[in-house]
């Protein structure tokens, strides 16, 4: 069954309820700053097996997370002062950081066996709202099917063969209706003892950002 919430007027029982429904093991198809996400507890193996199988991808592909704050990042992985300093300046925001995961890969199923985790905090007012509910990190791979472009209007997703799928199998899922959201996709970046690695660059300034950032100590108001 399919149940959907309007951003225009959800409210604070909704947000339990939907809370209520991810620590079930439940998922969510979400806004976020750029595209629709599908969301699950992502330390919950259950929930992220569900998202492996509605995507149709590889199980040695991790899967993104969004995470409430800085404490919740950390009770995950190893974040240097380099990392930390990054944060401050571009969270919450369009950057994922691929960060040192502090347990064996094989403990996350989201991280698909990779010793990195890939983690940001979404400024988008509901991905706020939720982690004022739940105490968990989120999945936040895009809500299509794997290898499939990103889809940033509501009205497009449900029109899709991702969502066709999503209708005709068996599990609850829950849909928040964002409308139309500004698409594309967030920079990734692995930061070294000497440079930033871009791993993907995502359709925004980050990456003039972040070159501005290091070599100009933050002041960098004409890259804005």
């Amino acid at each position: 069954m399919i149940k959907t919430y309007d951003m225009e007027t959800i409210g604070d029982e909704d947000y339990t309820d939907i809370a209520k429904h991810l620590k079930s093991s439940g998922l969510i198809i979400y806004p976020t700053e750029t595209s629709y996400a599908v969301g699950a507890d992502a330390l919950n193996d259950s929930a992220v097996q569900k998202v492996f199988r509605l995507k149709n991808r590889d199980a040695g592909k991790p899967f993104p997370i969004l995470v409430k704050d800085l404490n919740m990042l950390i009770g995950l992985a190893s974040v240097n002062r380099r990392e930390e300093d990054i944060i401050s300046k571009f969270w919450p925001g369009v950057l994922t950081i691929l960060f040192k995961s502090k347990k064996i890969p094989e403990k996350y199923l989201f991280n698909a066996g990779s010793e990195f985790i890939g983690a940001r905090i979404s400024p988008h007012p509901f991905a706020l709202r939720l982690f004022e509910e739940i105490d968990f990190p989120i999945t936040a791979t895009s809500a299509n099917l794997s290898g499939k472009g990103g889809i940033s209007d509501f009205n497009t997703l449900l029109e899709n063969r991702f969502f066709t799928l999503l209708s005709s199998d068996k599990e609850d899922v829950i849909l928040i209706n964002g409308k139309k959201l500004p698409g594309g996709a967030s920079t990734i970046i692995k930061v070294a003892r000497k440079k930033i690695e871009i791993i993907r660059e995502g359709d925004n300034n980050i990456k003039e950002r972040l070159i501005c950032s290091i070599k100009n100590g933050g002041n960098c108001h004409n890259a804005l």
